[in-house]
This record gives C-alpha cells, structure tokens and sequence, in this order.
C-alpha cells in the first residue's frame, strides 16, 4: 500500500536536476541545491479516497450538521405545524368545562400518543366519546327533573341522535324545567304564609325563567323562614305548656329556615299531641263509664283521633254518662247544681265545655296537615289551639303522674 507515494519521491528526485538545469537563470546564479524530500502525507485509513481536495474536505463538516439536523427534524412529529395544530385544538377541548369523563378521558390519551393519535381523537373519538357524555348526562337531569323534564329528557333519548341530545341540553331542558318550576309554586300557594303567597303570585304573573328557578332553588326558603316565625309566635295563643315550652326554646336558640320549617311541619303536631294525651289521661280520674270508654280508646288511637276527642267526643261521651246517671236517680235535672254522682259529667254543651264540677278541657283540637312544596302546611299553625281553663287545673291536679304513666305505658307498649 506504500508503493504510490515511492513512486511520487522517485519521480519527484528523478526531474529536479532537469529542471533546474533547464532554467538559465538559476542555473547561473545559484548553486543545485540537494534533492528535495518527498512531500510528507498523513497517514490514511484503507478505504479512503488517494485524493481528498481541500474545499470538499472543509464542507464535510457542514454537511454532516446539515443533515443531522435533517434527521432530526424527521424524528420530531409534534414540530409538524398541523400536528402542533391537533394538538393545541386537543387541549382546548380538554380544557372545556363542558367535557363529561368519557371526552377528558380519551382527550388525554391522544395527548400523550403520536400525531396520528392526535388526528384520529378530533375526526373519530371526540365524536363518538360526546354522544356517550351526553345521554350520561341527560340520563342524570331527567332523575332529578319534574314530569315535563322528564319526558323532554325521554324524548331526546328516544331520538338518539347527537342534534336531538344538543337540542335539549342547550334549550329543551331549560323549557321544561321553566313549566315544573311553575307547577312547583302553585303547589305553594295552599296553607302559605303571606309572603310566600305574594311572592308566588308576582311571579306566576312576570316572572322569568330564570326569577322563578332562583325562586324555587333558594329563594323561597328565606321567605318561608319569615312566615313560619310569624306562625311560631300566633300558636302561642292558646298553645298547651308542652308546645308552648317548645315555641320559645327555638326562637332562643336562634334557628335557622331548616330548623324552623321542621318544627312547623312536624314537632309543632308532636308536641300538641302529647299535651292532648295529657289530658285526656287527666280526665280518667273522675270519667264516667262511657266517658272513660272513649278517652282510652281516644288514647290508643291516632293523634287526630285524640284532637277529635277532645273537639267532641268527650261531650258526646259525656251526655251519655249523664243520662244514665239521670236515669238511675230519676232526677232529670240531677247534676246542674254540682250535686250529681261525682262522675264529671257534663251538660254537653259543646260550645263552652261547662259541666257539674267545672268547666272541662278542651285540648289542642286543631290539627294541620302537610301539603305545599317542601313540607309546606295546609295550615302553618296561625289558628288559635283551645285549651279551657279546667284543662289547666287538671294538670295542676295531678297531671304530671299521669304523664309520667303515659311514658311508661309507651316504652312497655313498645317493648
């Protein structure tokens, strides 16, 4: 592999001499010099080119920078401007609020994929994971909604369509639920306090959609809280001592709209009960039998039946007693002048309760029932209980062991 550049020196020290000797100017002004050595070339692999010409071998190194930018452009899909496009619409999407699950979920693994990846979730996934999201979702407004949301909601589902599911998650729901909202607050209107029924009122005649959902999401519970404050302070006309005690408690302890709709719907009704069995539980100590027969099937029942009692049952029971006790003593008229058999029985005058030893109790007779939105009354309470004055001294009398008996009469009955 030497032999090229022995063949170069030979040549090169074999011309010199005619050379030189061929040029009259130097050959008579200087001396021949000695033969010049052989041009030293850098070693060189095998398989290299014997020439290498200096302005190739200067450029190589650009070249090679050239093209390994080159390469790596190629490598890198996501510096495509339409994959740098893909991928930001992607994001957005991912981004959007509105997105359900199946979206967000399918949106994120494109992401990390390649740009076709990117290409194939915005043509064929997104579509396909919305429709999904999208009947998920209506699925969900129609459990929560009234009856026309609800068979809008069916409708669009029926239709199965991805223009029928946009149609009404964009209007239709909104629609509907504007006419359940309506019939929602006229179911208000019976038993309501004042501010209720005006507010209803006002907007069942110019109210906007968006008044009236307000309306029935929040709005009506604070304007419910004021009418059952007003209803609290009128049961206290009248009102017995366990209900009584029960009003002022909660007006102490400041309550919030929840607390006092709840006593108004249900504890006001438990506490009048229990002053109601209270007294009829009083009236046993000096019953007549069919007075007696009737209080204890009063107390065994339900507590209408014991508001019932008191409002005109007793009386009833009353003028029986009496006429039996007349009949024994063959004196018509015995007992109107407090001399009769000692049974308490009455005139039956139901209007004022007056009997041979005193005005009897009453009791709290009035009795609401639930009805409205949300637990509103039929009533809220604004009548006046009536509860006599001889209802009071026979709690005086005795009726704190009679209650006490009605107690444990209640935990044997339930164990």
């Amino acid at each position: 592999m030497k032999l090229p550049r022995i063949a170069s020196a030979v040549a090169t020290a074999a011309m010199a001499p005619a050379v030189l000797l061929a040029s009259p100017a130097f050959a008579a002004d200087t001396p021949a010099p000695a033969a010049p050595a052989a041009p030293t070339v850098p070693d060189r692999a095998a398989d290299e080119p014997a020439e290498k010409p200096e302005g190739r071998a200067a450029a190589r190194p650009a070249d090679r920078a050239a093209d390994t930018k080159t390469d790596t452009k190629a490598e890198k899909p996501a510096d495509d401007p339409q994959a740098a496009k893909d991928r930001a619409a992607v994001q957005a999407v991912l981004a959007d609020p509105a997105s359900g699950p199946g979206v967000r979920e399918a949106a994120e693994k494109a992401l990390k994929g390649s740009a076709a990846d990117l290409r194939k979730f915005l043509e064929v996934e997104w579509a396909r994971e919305q429709f999904t999201d999208d009947r998920v979702r209506i699925s969900q407004i129609i459990n929560g909604g009234g009856r026309a949301v609800q068979k809008a909601g069916k409708a669009a589902l029926k239709a199965d369509t991805q223009a029928a599911l946009t149609e009404f998650l964009e209007h239709g729901q909104h629609t509907a639920r504007f006419e359940d909202d309506r019939v929602e607050m006229l179911r208000m209107l019976p038993g309501a306090g004042r501010g209720i029924t005006e507010a209803v009122n006002r907007l069942l005649d110019s109210g906007t959609p968006e008044e009236v959902r307000e309306f029935v999401a929040t709005g009506q519970h604070k304007i419910r809280a004021v009418d059952d404050r007003v209803a609290l302070f009128a049961m206290l006309d009248g009102a017995g001592p366990g209900l009584k005690e029960g009003i002022v408690n909660l007006l102490k302890g400041n309550p919030t709209p929840a607390e006092l709709r709840t006593f108004v719907t249900t504890t006001q009704h438990e506490l009048r009960d229990d002053d109601n069995m209270v007294l009829i539980w009083a009236m046993l100590n000096k019953a007549g039998p069919e007075l007696k027969k009737a209080a204890i099937t009063a107390i065994n029942g339900t507590p209408a039946d014991r508001a019932e009692f008191l409002k005109t049952g007793q009386f009833t029971a009353r003028d029986k007693d009496k006429a039996a006790a007349d009949a024994q003593t063959g004196k018509p008229d015995a007992g109107k002048d407090g001399t009769g058999n000692g049974t308490g029985t009455g005139t039956g005058t139901q209007q004022t309760g007056t009997t041979a030893t005193g005005t009897q109790p009453v009791g709290n007779t009035h009795v609401t029932t639930a009805g409205g939105t949300g637990g509103a009354l039929a009533s809220t309470g604004t009548q006046t209980a009536l509860i006599a004055g001889g209802g009071a001294a026979a709690l005086g009398a005795g009726a704190g062991l009679v209650f006490a008996n009605r107690r444990r009469r209640r935990t044997s009955t339930k164990g």
